[in-house]
């Protein structure tokens, strides 16, 4: 009787053109528009090597003594420094493709990054940090340091040009006896995970982010099913409790992931998307679709009313899929970080990203953990609302 029924559930939902349009087709759509408008933002996220950097050093300021310590340990961190003279920083970064500069005006300096170079400038930043740190320490052991902190001059980012924005920053004056010798930094180059681009990421993320709509895969048959009185004939049935909610469950999943599957094959041919790991995916597949089976199923035990369950199940993924990265990139996001781990998606996102587009990730038993603890849970619930259910009418 339960393979009967999982059997027939399963052609009733896989028989349904509109299942084949929301899981097959619908994520390929969303992914070949995203794709295309966020390449050049994707792009940017590449590895750009060596950086080459501007730098001005006001006459007779004490930063001259640092200046071949600067120079020598920029080139230990793969940032080559040039000194330039005369036009504004914003001229000279445009004019001479540079990736930041440094103004040094009496002791204090102001770094200029560009806008559509968030890494570098951020690097360039962190090396000035941890220079001045280096350099005020080599001074210490030589001589007392030379003045006070001076409060910087606070810049107007708004006032800035577009390509360019200042970075102040107050230092105190290295002292004049030492030479750059002195100024000992230690440089690491972490093990950074491979960047990313739009195919990679978009051709991924909204195929996951489709998945978890799977209750509209079962909207039919739970509709009839409540249309003709089929329910009635269950009450009287040998069947329990928890075998009438595996003959929904299994075959919803079963269908679900066949169809996030095709989704995942037209995308790999149709824009080259790659999935890493097969067997990872596979599984990951599998384990997300069955939580997003027992999550609508839940809604649906809960209400008995199919269309709360697709407003309350709309809703959770939207929201899920708003901290978890379907929409601004995990990569890119300003969301709190405790908002981000909270959401299913973040982690299903990060894990199929991440092993795709490195063969690495940590996050991979996170996302099979939360999505096996909604399996569970959800299901339990699932049973149990049906089962009071099914008691009150008989």
């Amino acid at each position: 009787m339960i393979r009967y029924l999982i059997k027939n559930n399963a052609k009733l939902m896989g028989r349904s053109w509109v299942n084949v349009l929301l899981f097959a087709f619908c994520p390929v759509i969303v992914s070949a528009v995203l794709i295309s408008a966020f390449s050049s933002l994707m792009e940017g996220y590449k590895e750009h090597g060596e950086m080459r950097c501007g730098y001005s050093i006001e006459a007779g300021s004490p930063w001259e003594m640092a200046e071949e310590a600067l120079k020598a340990s920029g080139a230990n961190a793969d940032i080559t420094f040039t000194e330039y003279e005369g036009d504004e920083p914003e001229e000279l970064i445009s004019n001479n493709d540079l990736s930041g500069f440094v103004k040094f005006d009496g002791k204090k300096y102001t770094i200029y990054r560009v806008s559509d170079q968030p890494t570098q400038g951020a690097a360039l930043e962190y090396f000035m940090s941890i220079f001045c740190d280096e350099a005020m320490n080599a001074s210490a052991a030589k001589a007392p340091v030379d003045g006070a902190p001076d409060a910087a001059a606070a810049g107007d980012p708004a006032a800035a040009p577009v390509d360019a924005a200042p970075v102040d920053a107050a230092t105190a004056t290295p002292a004049k006896d030492y030479s750059y010798e002195d100024v000992k930094l230690t440089i690491e180059h972490p093990s950074f995970l491979k960047p990313v681009d739009s195919t990679g990421y978009y051709g991924i993320v909204f195929v996951l982010y489709y998945s978890w709509c799977a209750i509209i895969c079962a909207s039919g048959l739970l509709t009839s099913e409540k249309k003709y009185g089929i329910r009635r004939r269950y009450v009287v049935s040998a069947l329990s409790d928890t075998q009438l909610y595996l003959g929904k469950f299994l075959p919803l999943a079963v269908v679900v992931f066949f169809g996030t599957i095709g989704a995942a094959i037209i995308n790999s041919i149709c824009f080259g998307t790659s999935w890493g790991n097969l067997l990872y995916a596979a599984f990951l597949f599998l384990i997300m679709t069955a939580a997003s089976s027992a999550l609508g199923l839940m809604f649906q035990s809960i209400t008995d009313n199919m269309i709360i369950t697709v407003i309350l199940t709309f809703s959770l993924v939207w929201i899920a899929g708003f901290f978890g990265g379907s929409f601004e990139t995990y990569m890119f996001s300003s969301q709190p970080e405790y908002l981000k781990v909270l959401s299913p998606i973040y982690h299903c996102n990060r894990a199929m990203v991440e092993q795709a587009s490195s063969g690495r990730t940590d996050y991979f038993p996170s996302a099979i953990l939360y999505c096996a603890g909604i399996v569970v849970v959800c299901s339990l619930i699932s049973v149990a609302a049906n089962s009071i259910r099914r008691r009150g009418r008989a």
